[in-house]
């Protein structure tokens, strides 16, 4: 009999794992609370902005090995999990880190004057600052991902446990308890905790204290509602803050529009944790502001809305992704700090290794240690707002 593992948290991360650990000969069972890509997940939508480009060349790096993983798990399941759309990044500040990030794994960048960023981005408005054109940038697709991704591991012979609630889990040395509200506890010699903003309330069950703090973010997709598709298409955009403007993120959505975001979160959640806290309601005032900023700023964008949704993102204290073991028996992934759809495929393989007994990366496991924050639970009051997702 093959040894038992157990992954909770059916999203981006936890899934992809699921499906890596069981093509190895484990014996997956994979518990999530909710429905991958559901209402209440960190996942939702159908697509999610990539790039390899950032401020820090570390993260680039992660990124260029995530570009490759997204190559592999396109092969596994069948059909391609991500589209290359290209990508233009404006920026006051930021351009000169981004652009030696992304000349340090030798990938092309090309610096575009304020007053040209219409010839890479039909329709964007100059605003005096110059941008830079990145080649390999793009959009995940998550119902491709998630949906193939658990077809294959069911066909893989993973037993998935939907609608199910974890209430603890219980390290030991050798084996693991995870209990779940109305059922017997499921016992695995290795568990991954990878419940998005589910996860916090898990952790005194870990004996551990962290900063995170769950968010809803919302969304609005923008064109003409009567067109097939409603927007052309159009490239990714990072559009760091400007003043007291909060900087926006877009990509094209295909059938559903342009999509955009503020780089500005909605509301936490209720108690810092997910809790019973579901209101998932679409704020009309959000979508108006976001609305108003495309008028003004895309003109090759129709400004009426397409529809709008809301989603969560949990920051992780520092902006930096919360990865490693905590327990012989438990690997913990979380903190996905609104980037963690487009690093899908890399953590499916990066977390399926950690939980295989691998060393992971020594430059990745320096940022994302666990023990780093030294038991400080405090979240954030401000994050980095250039880039975040």
């Amino acid at each position: 009999m093959s040894e038992q593992r157990v992954v909770v948290g059916g999203g981006a991360w936890g899934l992809p794992a699921a499906l890596r650990l069981q093509d190895q000969g484990f014996s997956v069972t994979l518990v999530e609370r909710f429905e991958p890509g559901g209402p209440f997940a960190s996942n939702g939508g159908s697509t999610r902005l990539w790039r390899l480009a950032d401020t820090q060349v570390w993260r680039a790096r992660a990124m260029l090995d995530t570009l490759r993983a997204l190559e592999r798990l396109s092969d596994r399941l069948g059909e391609p999990v991500f589209r290359r759309t290209g990508l233009v990044w404006r920026d006051d500040v930021s351009l000169p880190r981004v652009e030696a990030a992304l000349r340090s794994i030798d990938q092309p960048v090309v610096r575009i004057p304020a007053d040209d960023v219409g010839d890479h981005f039909p329709g964007l408005r100059p605003d005096g600052r110059d941008a830079l054109w990145v080649e390999e940038a793009g959009v995940v697709l998550p119902e491709v991902v998630l949906g193939k991704s658990l077809t294959a591991f069911l066909a893989a012979g993973g037993e998935f446990r939907a609608q199910t609630r974890v209430t603890r889990i219980e390290p030991g040395d050798r084996t693991a308890l995870v209990h779940v509200e109305g059922g017997e506890p499921i016992e695995a010699e290795q568990v991954l905790l990878a419940a998005g903003p589910g996860t916090a309330e898990l952790l005194p069950g870990l004996g551990l204290s962290l900063p995170l703090k769950p968010y809803i973010e919302q969304v609005v997709a923008l064109g003409d509602p009567a067109a097939h598709p409603p927007a052309p298409e159009l490239p990714g955009l990072v559009d760091c803050p400007i003043g007291d403007e909060p900087g926006i993120y877009a990509m094209p959505n295909g059938p559903l529009g342009y999509k955009v975001g503020l780089d500005l979160p909605l509301r936490a959640l209720a108690d810092g944790t997910l809790g019973d806290d579901l209101e998932r309601d679409v704020r009309l005032e959000r979508s108006e502001l976001i609305r108003a900023r495309i008028a003004r700023d895309i003109a090759s964008i129709v400004p009426e809305v397409v529809t709008a949704q809301v989603c969560t993102w949990t920051d992780s204290g520092d902006g930096d992704f919360i990865i490693g073991r905590v327990a012989p028996t438990v690997v913990l992934a979380c903190g996905d700090s609104g980037e963690g759809f487009k690093y899908t495929a890399f953590m499916g393989e990066y977390l399926a290794d950690l939980v295989s007994g691998g060393p992971g990366d020594e430059e990745f496991q320096r940022y994302w240690d666990p023990a780093r924050f030294e038991g400080r639970t405090a979240p954030r009051e401000h994050f980095d707002p250039i880039g975040r997702h």
